[in-house]
């Protein structure tokens, strides 16, 4: 007797203290359970209006903690008053700023909240030494997102940049792709050029997959977002921006260390751009990846996954392996480019488009101008005196 009661008194203090500990993961199950018998949350750009204000100055942890407290261990959030029709995976592409993601989440959070979406904030690390590829990231963050919840939308959310009208809606319509920030302040709130996508965008899970997410060869800073928009192009998938007012983003400020630009990027997007065209975008992407994942833990505001990639392995195989490696002098450091004679070779219709379009009567005589007018600067006659 002694002996059953001893274990009835363990059993309900073992139960006591699981829930203690994990009280909120059973919140979270409770609102999931719950909202199956509420009405459909209802939410208009009308009535967000004004309902969320930027601090882009880091509050006192005593004060974040108040923030997140109906946060579900793992960045996990759902209302209570109503079924959110929306499920939105966050993914941050992530390499030492915890300032920034300090910043961004004690914005986010409040400001997802206020739409009434359920949705979870993933953060993709990278593990050192090798450069950071934030392509190769992204795509992580939507496979192991996805093998975790049956999300409607992926949005994939730079660092360092803070949404500023809570109006715009984080949804992911089903027919197009949604560029968020449309208007960043360092741009004078204005779209940079009429192909950028960067910043914050957004994808149901059938578009995503149709356009093989990002590229993966992308290495350091700058060309990924550019790639982007040709993957999408080729595919034949319409771009929506933003409204200006809508898509009006703060830009937190930081420093690039030396060799934290893509040397290439541009060069590899103008090759890419015709690469999808004639071969379409399965050649790399979703399909390709070849991580190893170090590890996964539900932290307070968010789900952290960190992984690690071997860069060389990868980028000798990518686009059949037309990349080499250089050496940059200036940063004692290595970066890659396409070799054309062996991308020629592997993909001879990009060859011939490149060619049609040398050929091209109106690039012909703008070529002509060109020269005609570098003789007449020569031209010792043309000279005034």
């Amino acid at each position: 007797m002694k002996l059953l009661s001893f274990f009835f008194a363990f059993s309900i203090v073992n139960l006591v203290w699981i829930v203690a500990v994990n009280r909120k993961i059973f919140r979270y199950m409770y609102v999931r359970m719950a909202a199956k018998s509420l009405d459909i949350c209802i939410v208009t750009e009308e009535n967000l209006e004004n309902a969320f204000q930027v601090n882009l100055g880091l509050l006192p942890i005593p004060n974040r903690t108040e923030l997140f407290k109906e946060v579900a261990t793992g960045g996990r959030w759902a209302p209570t008053s109503c079924k959110p029709r929306d499920h939105v995976a966050i993914i941050i592409p992530y390499r030492d700023r915890q300032e920034h993601l300090d910043v961004l989440l004690q914005n986010l959070h409040p400001f997802l909240q206020s739409q009434k979406c359920h949705y979870q904030i993933f953060v993709i690390e990278q593990a050192h030494p090798e450069p950071f590829n934030t392509g190769y990231a992204k795509n992580i963050g939507f496979v192991e997102a996805s093998a975790m919840f049956d999300f409607t939308c992926y949005i994939f959310q730079d660092v360092d940049k803070i949404p500023m009208n809570n109006s715009l809606l984080y949804r992911c319509p089903p027919d197009r792709v949604f560029h968020f920030a449309s208007a960043e302040d360092r741009y004078n709130y204005s779209l940079l050029y009429p192909n950028y996508i960067g910043g914050a965008i957004g994808f149901t899970p059938d578009t995503f997959k149709k356009i093989n997410g990002f590229a993966n060869n992308f290495i350091r800073w700058g060309g990924d977002d550019d790639d982007l928009f040709h993957r999408i192009v080729a595919q034949k998938v319409p771009i929506e921006h933003a409204h200006t007012h809508m898509g009006m983003y703060r830009v937190l400020n930081h420093t690039h260390p030396p060799g934290y630009d893509n040397k290439e990027n541009f060069k590899m997007s103008q090759f890419a751009s015709k690469l999808y065209k004639q071969y379409g975008t399965m050649i790399d992407g979703l399909n390709t990846l070849n991580y190893t994942r170090l590890a996964t833990e539900y932290r307070p505001t968010y789900t952290w996954i960190k992984f690690n990639v071997d860069q060389n392995s990868m980028m000798k195989t990518v686009w059949k392996g037309i990349m080499d490696t250089k050496y940059d002098k200036e940063v004692n450091n290595t970066y890659w480019a396409i070799n054309y004679e062996r991308a020629h070779e592997m993909f001879p219709k990009v060859k011939k488009e490149i060619k049609r379009k040398t050929r091209d009567p109106a690039l012909t005589f703008l070529r002509k101008i060109q020269q005609q007018r570098k003789v007449r600067t020569k031209s010792p006659n043309s000279q005034r005196h």
